[in-house]
Parts: C-alpha cells; structure tokens; sequence
C-alpha cells in the first residue's frame, strides 16, 4: 500500500487555508473538522517517526487570524 500521509498532510492544510478565509462561522468550523480528520489520516500512516512529530508540531500550533481593514466611513 502506497504512503498516502504527505497527501493527507497536503489536504488538511488546504482546509486549513480555506478555514482561514472562511467568512461564515458554520464553513469554517467544517473546513476545521475536514482539517482534524485529514490530520488524523496522516498520522495514522506514518511515513517516518520525525515527520510525525514535526507534523503533530504544525498542525497543533496556534493559527494566526488576519485582521481586515474597514473603510471609514464616507469612503
């Protein structure tokens, strides 16, 4: 069976990405949960012990939200 974990990594960080522009609360919170599972797939075909903990380290480390600039009003 071929190692599928870095596709699984590829994926959960694409919904990763799309969580972070998610502008409804209800799509991010499923981009996130589609995330979380990916994750969990990955880590359940290890490709190698270092990987895995890098990985653990990535996925669990804070996500840092941008903030949009409001036009004033007027403009």
């Amino acid at each position: 069976m071929p190692d599928l974990s870095d596709t699984f990594r590829r994926l959960a960080a694409e919904c990763l990405l799309l969580a972070r522009h998610a502008r409804d609360a209800s799509d991010r919170a499923t981009h996130l949960a589609m995330a979380q599972t990916w994750y969990e797939l990955a880590n359940t075909y290890p490709a190698n012990p270092v990987l895995k903990a890098l990985n653990e380290r990535q996925m669990t480390a804070p996500v840092q939200q941008q903030q949009q600039i409001q036009p004033k009003k007027g403009e």
